[in-house]
């Protein structure tokens, strides 16, 4: 029987619920409290689309490669040593660009730091739309563009981590494979004009939309805090939160961890603590869980993969419809990401891409010795290839950069999440410009073997070492990996 101190603790834990759920906006649970609860999320959506159109001019640098590398051969006499430094040379920049990010998102902030990049972003367009029959002009474009993308891929979703709230962080992290892949989809139809001048053109419009858009952006409020600026801070979220939500409670976390981050020196020391070791390791681990997936050389040379499997289908248009699935996919880990959670996703990821891969090498071993049997299965390249991309997209493409903006103690951020981010395009760098040379001397099969198997051992090490940060906060997340009582002495 219920006693009436049974029923005083009942009524005392029901308010507490409802507080709770008042404070997330999440009351009611109808109709008209999610609509209610999206309306006042609009912004954080809106802010997190305006920052990850950096991805969308990423994505279109690195789409650019797969249609126009066949036609700087075709139409303007390059030869394949040329075409592949154009290719390579991207994300070559794109790590280069990587030791300045630290000192512009703790100097200027993160909103002014991807705003500064937009001159240099069209700079390197117009070298390479002006520049396409000059090797050099092209090259230093392609260096150039680059290295604004992969100054964004840092910057723009430690922004999103940091205006959104926990239940929603990580489908705002999506936000950018989201938004870079529409920019290769995009970079994949201009390939259609036939012309390396239009496609070029047309790609480097991209920055000045991020502009038009970012600049009516606040700037993240932890940043505001960490240059103790509370007004400003405050300011900010009313903006991202709407005005009768209680930010009170974010606010404090996050002057919690600007001040335990004042004890966080960044000095090489800091970064030999053993659970700051362990947090590198795991986001190394995932650069190159996603770099050692082969997803660059495929994309850099899409169109050259499907011409060489002999199948009677336009390249061009096999490459599309590749597109086509990146973003369905993405869009579905955005919806997925804090329902199930970074890990699950990432393991569903890999598992899936090993089985494509061994699929894809299987194939051409039968084109190569039994090419009559190859031939009856010419809809394998493009399942296998369109597989490949969604289970990327789903987990291997999105969660390392999502992944970054949320596992690092704040003074260490920047520089770490930059160093992981400079191993991810070096990785990039590498794969690229060796893809062609190694599949002259070891065959393409041998190849998507190897990526097959590296992709087979990740699954096993994200199972082991990989940290769920699904609805956490950052200072539960810092917690788990051990970092949050870690000083730079």
């Amino acid at each position: 029987m219920e006693t009436s101190e049974d029923r005083h603790v009942s009524r005392v834990a029901r308010l507490e619920v409802s507080r709770r759920m008042a404070e997330t906006g999440v009351a009611g649970g109808g109709k008209e409290d999610f609509r209610k609860l999206l309306r006042r999320r609009l912004p954080q959506y809106i802010a997190a689309s305006a920052a990850c159109m950096g991805g969308f001019s990423l994505g279109c640098g690195l789409g650019w490669s797969a249609p126009c590398v066949e036609l700087l051969i075709s139409d303007h006499g390059y030869d394949e040593f040329s075409t592949n430094v154009v290719a390579s040379v991207f994300p070559l920049g794109a790590a280069l660009g990587l030791p300045v990010v630290p000192f512009l998102v703790d100097k200027i902030g993160r909103k002014w730091t991807m705003m500064s990049l937009v001159p240099a972003y069209m700079l390197g367009w117009i070298f390479m739309a002006v520049g396409v029959s000059v090797f050099t002009l092209i090259t230093f474009g392609r260096l150039i563009t680059g290295a604004c993308g992969g100054m964004f891929c840092v910057v723009a979703p430690m922004y999103s981590a940091e205006i959104s709230e926990k239940e929603i962080r990580g489908t705002l992290g999506v936000f950018f494979q989201l938004l870079l892949v529409n920019g290769i989809l995009f970079a994949y139809c201009c390939g259609y004009t036939g012309s390396v001048v239009i496609v070029t053109s047309l790609c480097g419009m991209s920055p000045i939309v991020f502009a038009c858009i970012m600049f009516f952006m606040p700037e993240s409020p932890l940043y505001h805090i960490a240059k103790n600026d509370e007004a400003a801070a405050n300011k900010s979220m009313r903006y991202f939160r709407g005005p009768d939500y209680n930010f009170d409670h974010e606010i404090k976390e996050f002057k919690e961890q600007v001040e335990k981050s004042k004890l966080q020196k960044v000095t090489f020391s800091a970064f030999t603590k053993k659970p700051i070791l362990k947090t590198m390791g795991v986001a190394y681990g995932l650069m190159f869980a996603q770099q050692f997936s082969g997803i660059n050389a495929i994309i850099f040379y899409c169109e050259t993969i499907f011409k060489q499997t002999g199948v009677d289908l336009d390249p061009l248009l096999q490459m599309v419809i590749v597109g086509v699935v990146q973003v369905i996919a993405s869009a579905a880990s955005a919806v997925l990401i804090d329902q199930v959670g970074r890990k699950v996703l990432m393991t569903i990821s890999t598992s899936l891409m090993s089985i494509c891969l061994a699929a894809l090498g299987l194939f051409f071993v039968l084109r190569t010795s039994h090419d009559e049997e190859a031939h009856s299965l010419y809809w394998l390249p493009l399942v296998c290839a369109c597989t490949y991309m969604m289970a990327f997209c789903l987990g291997a493409g999105p969660i390392p950069w999502c992944y970054m903006g949320e596992i690092f103690p704040a003074k260490l951020k920047g520089t770490a999440s930059s160093s992981a981010a400079f191993f991810n395009w070096t990785l990039a760098f590498i794969v690229t410009v060796s893809f062609s040379t190694v599949i002259e001397a070891l065959g393409i099969s041998t190849m998507f073997f190897f990526f097959a198997i590296v992709c087979l051992v990740s699954m096993v090490f994200l199972l082991i070492f990989m940290v769920e940060t699904k609805g956490k906060t950052f200072v539960e997340i810092q917690r788990e990996f051990g970092t949050y009582d870690v000083d730079g002495e």
